[in-house]
């Protein structure tokens, strides 16, 4: 949240003006499917050290893209997702500062080195902000998204995460439902029909700011009403609009409602977001995605909070370890929901 007046109250308020939905329903779950999915990591999972690499830093130790795509490879990752961050050139506010060849250039060295290791591509993304109020800037981000959807189909990435957008200061006067409809929805259909074009899906990532719920995703999916648009599943950001952490909601239930829309997901190890204890029951999370059709790759994300022992910036390596165990977690909890209980 930008504004120091937007707190969990006022905010409340805001999302009272929604007639919620119940979109889950279990009785239309399909057969339990039994099979294995491709598991992988989001290299999100090793930010501190790839931007200590790429902005030159040293403040942790560095890991490049490629070296990163090499220890997937090695602890048994089907997939991994390569965040546009991680390509040299990328900025967050402006379009890349390096040249279209330098760009491409490093996309096709990840191609390369993925066919080589037999390691699949499952996603890339950007950071954007659809529902700030600067119309000029919601269709700059949208210039930049298209073209890193263009480096995303020479690197071979099959879904393009955007996000919705973070709750903009004018969330107080104006509706949410407005805000969603006219700044997001446009935004969203224009990277569709882009990506459609180039053969890259568009997955907006549900992300606690402007979309914390699965009301909230599914509502703006069913108005932007587009074949080439569903949802990268995150499952460490579904809470109560405008809370600050996830703690008691139904994250479960939410994932469950918006798994009919995924074309991707992030499997995180905290359900409720940092700064929260519960760790998330990866037996319920697989037996619910195994009464879907989801069969798409299952990469994991790790992300750490300032007071973490494990936090990166207290490592003398990359957090490869931590990388490792909750990747053998989920493996393991795949295997034990193979069989129906």
């Amino acid at each position: 949240m930008k504004n120091a007046e937007l707190n969990e109250v006022s905010l409340a308020k805001v999302y009272e003006q929604i007639p919620t939905k119940h979109y889950l329903d279990r009785s239309s779950r399909g057969e339990y499917y039994s099979g294995d999915y491709k598991l992988g990591v989001n290299l999100y999972s090793f930010s501190h050290n790839l931007f200590s690499w790429l902005q030159d830093k040293g403040t942790v130790p560095p890991l490049d893209t490629l070296s990163a795509i090499r220890f997937c490879k090695e602890i048994g990752c089907d997939s991994v997702d390569i965040t546009s961050y991680f390509i040299p050139g990328y900025e967050t506010f402006a379009m890349p500062s390096k040249s279209d060849k330098e760009i491409y250039g490093y996309a096709e060295k990840i191609r390369g080195l993925s066919e080589e290791l037999g390691i699949e591509i499952s996603g890339t993304g950007v950071k954007n902000d659809f529902a700030d109020p600067n119309a000029e800037r919601r269709a700059f981000d949208v210039e930049r998204t298209k073209y890193w959807i263009d480096v995303a189909a020479a690197m071979g990435a099959p879904v393009m995460r955007v996000f919705n957008g973070e709750i903009p200061d004018d969330i107080l006067t104006t509706r949410w439902e407005t805000i969603a409809k006219e700044r997001i929805v446009p935004a969203l259909i224009a990277c569709a029909e882009y990506g459609a074009s180039k053969g890259v899906r568009i997955g907006m990532q549900n992300h606690a700011d402007i979309t914390a719920t699965a009301d909230q995703v599914i509502r703006i999916l069913e108005w932007a009403d587009h074949p080439n648009l569903g949802v990268v599943n995150d499952t460490g950001c579904y809470k109560t609009f405008g809370a600050a952490t996830g703690d008691g909601y139904a994250w479960y239930d939410d994932i469950e409602a918006v798994l009919p829309y995924t074309y991707n997901f992030q499997i995180k190890r905290l359900p409720g977001g940092l700064n929260t204890e519960t760790l998330t029951d990866l037996d319920d999370l697989f037996t619910r995605i195994r009464y879907s059709n989801y069969r798409g790759h299952l990469p994991l994300e790790t992300i750490w909070s300032g007071s973490d022992p494990q936090h990166p910036s207290k490592l003398t390596t990359p957090p490869y370890d931590q990388v490792r165990e909750f990747f053998d977690e989920i493996k393991a909890a795949m295997i034990r929901t193979k069989v129906q209980k």
